[in-house]
């Protein structure tokens, strides 16, 4: 049966997601809840949400959102990371991090709109960037590196991403990236593994339930590692709970996302803000 989320042995969380805002969806209450107990809590974005764009300014834009999201928690600029990589599109054949994930050749470089290299903010550099004093390519090999850096450095006990059943091809390809550097690095650490959901089986029109304070088994979820009765529940703070208020801080946090609150998305993306956020545990 599905059991409270246990946080006693939870002293570094690194939240690593593909795009911004969905740190907050899949995490918010807990990066809050952590902060509140003076944890230590590093976000990382693997994107820069720059889809539909031919250069900088969407994806700078949503960055310097993720940061005043970010903050809204309690969370200062200095604990997040961008690796800034880009954004292509959902379906698993336009994903971006699906094509670098599939690639025969891990050194192939796979241009964007945007850029071949990585990228952050002018006040913030990518992470590629602050590790080598130059911006890294675009390719599968690069993204490895920087993924096996992150961890070296960070060496968090907890670790929060996406998983492979999520409908989104940069989720399901981040997924199996995180795994297949935990299992590199197995000898070196052994931080514990959660998932969340974002984009259900169910499709994003029904889920998450709107108006609900509680989550809903999506249906066609993977019964699996994603087993219902197996998800860990945790219930979040007065200052997280009852919906869509004035005051909320995760309906606030998600406020600065400006850019992805468009009108056919709104409802959506605020499903998620809840009484409680649901993970489970992935042993690798």
């Amino acid at each position: 049966m599905a059991r409270e989320l246990k946080l006693e042995n939870m002293e570094h969380l690194l939240v690593i997601v593909p795009h911004q805002d969905d740190e907050i969806l899949l995490g918010g209450g807990l990066i809050y809840e952590l902060l509140k107990q003076n944890k230590r809590v590093t976000v990382t974005v693997v994107t820069n949400g720059d889809c539909d764009c031919a250069d900088y300014t969407k994806g700078r834009k949503r960055l310097r959102e993720t940061l005043a999201g970010l903050l809204a928690l309690g969370l200062p600029a200095e604990n997040v990371v961008f690796l800034g990589y880009a954004d292509t599109g959902m379906a698993r054949e336009e994903s971006f991090l699906t094509a670098l994930y599939n690639a025969g050749d891990g050194d192939k470089v796979f241009p964007s709109p945007v850029s071949s290299v990585t990228y952050g903010l002018e006040e913030k550099k990518d992470f590629h960037y602050q590790c080598f004093g130059q911006h890294g390519i675009y390719s599968r090999n690069t993204l490895m590196e920087d993924l096996r850096e992150l961890f070296r450095r960070l060496r968090p006990d907890t670790v929060v991403t996406t998983h492979h059943s999520d409908l989104h091809g940069d989720h399901e390809a981040l997924f199996y990236f995180v795994r297949d550097v935990l299992k590199e690095l197995k000898e070196e650490m052994s931080p514990r593994l959660f998932v969340g959901m974002v984009h259900s089986s169910e499709g994003d029109d029904t889920w998450p339930l709107r108006g609900t304070p509680v989550y809903t088994c999506p249906k066609g979820l993977d019964q699996g590692e994603l087993d219902w009765d197996k998800r860990q529940i945790l219930p979040l703070r007065e200052e997280l709970r009852g919906g869509l208020r004035e005051g909320n801080l995760k309906y606030e946090a998600l406020k600065k996302y400006e850019t992805a609150l468009e009108p056919e998305a709104i409802d959506y993306l605020m499903s998620f803000v809840k009484d409680e956020e649901i993970f489970w545990e992935i042993f690798i």
